[in-house]
């Protein structure tokens, strides 16, 4: 006979679920030891992090790195409310994953019980409520199947998000039953919304007499992608991406303009101009601050704008839009075809002819000199250059918040084959932009790719406060290179602060050596202050080894990032 927690792995593994991600304590036991039974079976097994925030950044670098059900788990009252960060996070990303809270059993709700969490003491529950698109308490066992079943259904819907089960202690151990023949999950995962005859036909009349076009593709646009890119070779029309789709489209690509947005590239506003773009078509994305450039009313936000996404959500701001159509991308365009005249190009235009040391069209030229940077101070700007040359295009990389994500969003130059997977290789969690987030999400991607190479560029305030998560790398074996940026700063505040003309303070970090830190952690690690001794790293052995690395690289902190649309909501100019 099983227990309520087997019966929730054994939903999971038909999921397709490998690992859920946690830390154990008092009242989330009997979940953790329906783990070690389903471990020893060769089942989904646990990972376990440092802190519960990590433990929900894991579960959605999981999630990114597989399109699957990220998973994670705490036990109550601090433990649940440490794992709230993590599941904001994805929730403003809107990453699929379900999440699990102990309770103290019911029986001794309002007794003052070690950690409780009720209704009647510190309700995380309630906590959960706005930050999860499902959350519930499982008050009795009999609930457990059906509000399950429920949460996975809210995850992987169309408005994709984290769902939250509070379980009680005497609840995860009652004992249930499985029938693996009555078990059919078809009914809550793998729904395309198809568009509607009308939008379609009305999509096609925008689209076909334009000459002048400008294809906007975030993250929700994975799938379609080459699509995407296919209509705009055939018709010559000029490529952009949000930040959350970089990575979409090869840097190197003649048609493409960069990111616009947060940290993106001028030439990406150029083309979203009345003047160079007579339509803006907008693909799976929301017209939030950081895609619309702080929303700038003269490229995106405007009455050109056709905004097509399968996320209902996204289309609740298009409210200027000429045309918004509910749809899969990838259904969309093949219903496209089928009424508009040869929509596709040639498949695989190539990107131009780009030797090894070449920079991006997109680049500014004032900029390019610093992108080339070989010797002396490490220039942010060269270290994200020179780095995407070393590493392979199926390297995974991930920018943590702060100057991390300000410098590869612009500098970081992806390269891209047109049969690439729909998965993107390029990931920030920029959402809810969390200090520390690509550290933990960094560990699930690597736990979720084997031995395939993770990247991870951190700052130094991020790694205080997160750092210890790479010892679960190193206790599962993973390969994972963890780059800190380290100018003894929050570098991205310090910035901001002089920019806006604010007060210098609280921006100062003490000078670390982290390579130490890592060393007496048991991890390799190297460090570097000139781009002498970063370009002299042997990155192809350190990535070839089942354990994880840090570099500590000191760089040069007084090159200003790319916070100029930031500055912009900050200060108040727009």
């Amino acid at each position: 006979m099983l227990e309520n927690g087997d019966l929730i792995l054994r939903y999971l593994e038909r999921l397709g679920v490998e690992y859920v991600f946690g830390v154990p304590g008092g009242s989330i036991e009997p979940f953790f030891n329906a783990l070690a039974r389903s471990e020893r079976r060769g089942g989904i097994r646990a990972v376990i992090a440092r802190h519960e925030a990590g433990a929900a950044f894991m579960a959605e670098g999981y999630a990114r790195a597989t399109a699957k059900l990220g998973v994670c788990c705490s036990t109550s009252g601090p433990g649940a409310t440490n794992m709230i960060t993590g599941v904001a996070s994805a929730f403003a990303d809107n990453i699929p994953m379900l999440v699990i809270s102990a309770q103290t059993s019911l029986d001794r709700f309002g007794q003052g019980s070690l950690q409780e969490s009720s209704c009647t003491s510190v309700n995380t529950v309630e906590m959960f409520a706005r930050c999860t698109q499902y959350n519930t308490l499982v008050s009795h066992s009999a609930q457990l199947e059906p509000k399950l079943l429920q949460a996975i259904s809210y995850a992987l819907g169309n408005r994709p998000g984290p769902a939250h089960l509070g379980v009680p202690l005497d609840i995860m151990r009652q004992t249930a039953s499985w029938d693996s023949s009555r078990v059919n999950l078809r009914a809550f995962t793998d729904h395309e919304v198809a568009p509607s005859a009308q939008s379609v036909r009305a999509l096609a009349g925008e689209l076909a007499p334009a000459k002048r076009v400008t294809v906007v593709l975030g993250e929700g646009a994975a799938k379609a992608a080459n699509k995407l890119i296919g209509l705009a070779e055939a018709r010559n029309w000029q490529i952009v991406t949000t930040p959350r789709g970089k990575g979409l489209v090869d840097s190197f690509h003649p048609l493409y303009r960069g990111v616009f947005g947060f940290a993106g590239h001028e030439a990406a506003a150029q083309a979203l101009r009345p003047e160079n773009a007579e339509r803006v078509l907008v693909v799976g994305t929301a017209l939030d601050e950081v895609s619309t450039s702080g929303w700038d009313t003269n490229a995106i936000l405007s009455e050109r704008l056709i905004h097509l996404s399968s996320n209902p959500h996204h289309l609740t701001r298009s409210t200027m839009a000429r045309l918004a159509i509910l749809g899969a991308p990838e259904l969309t365009l093949e219903a496209l075809a089928s009424v508009m005249d040869s929509p596709w190009g040639k498949p695989g235009m190539p990107a131009e002819a780009a030797e090894a040391e070449s920079i991006p069209a997109y680049i500014a030229p004032s900029l390019s000199e610093k992108c080339q940077v070989s010797k002396g101070a490490i220039k942010p700007q060269a270290m994200m250059t020179h780095l995407s040359r070393r590493f392979c295009a199926s390297t995974r990389v991930l920018m943590d918040s702060g100057n991390s994500f300000l410098w590869g969003i612009h500098h970081w130059n992806v390269r891209r084959a047109t049969n690439d997977s729909p998965i993107n290789q390029f990931h920030i969690g920029i959402g809810f932009a969390s200090m520390g987030w690509a550290i933990g999400a960094s560990v699930g991607v690597a736990r979720a790719v084997g031995s395939d190479p993770v990247v991870c560029f951190t700052g130094d305030g991020s790694f205080l406060m997160a750092g210890q998560e790479i010892t679960t790398a190193l206790q599962e074996r993973l390969n994972l290179l963890m780059i800190v940026l380290n100018d003894s700063s929050l570098g991205m505040v310090r910035h901001g602060q002089k920019l806006s003309g604010g007060e210098p303070i609280g921006n100062a970090l003490p000078a670390i050596r982290y390579a130490d830190l890592a060393a007496a952690m048991g991890i390799e690690s190297y460090r570097v202050e000139t781009m002498e001794e970063l370009l002299s790293l042997d990155l192809d052995d350190i990535l070839s080894r089942p354990a994880p690395c840090l570099i500590d690289a000191v760089i040069d902190g007084d090159e200003v990032p790319p916070i100029g649309s930031r500055m912009k909501v900050l200060t108040g100019a727009v």
